[in-house]
């Protein structure tokens, strides 16, 4: 039997240490998991749901390989990924809810954050790998003729302060999102599990979002997903001019940077989350996307926020601290 989920709170204020919360209901508390629960999510947390069958002699595929794989939406275009961690909580990148008047190049220039009225009518799109059907406007996919994605209504945000309070220069690009109505699991929805502190990084890692192929492409409606190469020293190529030592960072490197074809991350994979897994199956949140190098070369450097830097304010603010307690 599922565990019951709500049994605190945690009040918001418009400044709460370095986190930054954008209030957009009228209740200013984030709803938090309890310790039960968080039991119950580590227990379930990580498993692709996929499975394949054969029925009236066809072959039969059900499930998701990245169900916690979510979009945020505006207007039906994708803006932002995320990554699914509770019924009600997802993580994604603080970049996506502030206003910039530099970003390219740091320091950058923060002027504060999205509107509220634009922040309300984002939407969050889950339990699919097609965020739309055919459009006249936009790229579209052979394997998305329509939609198969529900929608969810975003509650509040609360993102790391420190990252616009850096410049740009000293990572923390990292926000949770909590949604106004709890998802349901199932074989299309679920959480991905969290890192242990100082988690260990395997070699090849694995990235998914709704991003671009190439710099000159807009986004398509289907999901990638797709293997890049951890790089511990953070090599980044000579036009590369944004930092790269930085405490918080993973860095990755595509697996073929001589090849313009080589799947890499660029504009739309922001937030969206870089995992590996285990022996046993197990597929753990190791970051979330931040940046690359200007223009998506082959050859970049891709940056990513280490979720286990914080596991603790992740904990205070969803109850999700089963890694840590």
């Amino acid at each position: 039997m599922t565990p019951l989920f709500i049994v605190s709170f945690v009040f918001l204020f418009r400044r709460s240490a370095a986190l930054s919360p954008v209030i957009l209901s009228d209740e200013s508390f984030i709803r938090r998991v309890n310790e039960s629960y968080s039991k119950y999510l580590h227990s379930i947390c990580g498993r692709e749901t996929v499975r394949v069958f054969t029925q009236n002699s066809s072959r039969v595929i059900s499930g998701r390989r990245t169900p916690w794989s979510v979009s945020l939406v505006l207007q039906g275009k994708h803006k932002l990924g995320g990554t699914l961690i509770s019924p009600f909580h997802i993580l994604t990148a603080a970049h996506g809810f502030v206003k910039f008047s530099t970003f390219d190049t740091a320091p950058c220039a923060v002027s504060g954050h999205k509107s509220i009225r634009e922040l309300r009518s984002r939407r969050v799109a889950f339990g699919g790998d097609c965020i739309r059907g055919h459009s006249d406007e936009l790229p579209n996919h052979v394997n998305c003729q329509k939609a198969d994605v529900r929608f969810a209504k975003i509650r509040n945000v609360i993102f790391d302060g420190d990252f616009a309070n850096g410049q740009c220069l000293r990572g923390h690009d990292w926000a949770i999102i909590e949604l106004e109505d709890p998802i349901e699991f199932s074989e299309l929805v679920a959480p991905i599990c969290l890192p242990y502190p100082d988690e260990s990084v395997q070699r090849y890692l694995t990235v998914s979002g709704w991003g671009r192929t190439n710099v000159f492409n807009d986004s398509d409606p289907f999901i990638r997903r797709w293997q890049m190469e951890h790089d511990p020293n953070c090599k980044a190529p000579w036009s590369d001019k944004m930092p790269t030592r930085v405490e918080d960072y993973l860095c990755t490197k595509s697996l073929d940077p001589k090849n313009y074809l080589s799947m890499r991350t660029c504009h739309g994979n922001s937030g969206g989350g870089i995992e590996q897994t285990d022996f046993n199956g197990i597929t753990t949140l190791l970051g979330i996307t931040s940046y690359g190098t200007k223009g998506c070369p082959p050859n970049e450097l891709a940056r990513f926020t280490r979720v286990d830097k914080y596991l603790d304010d992740i904990c205070k603010f969803t109850g999700v601290c089963y890694t840590i307690r």
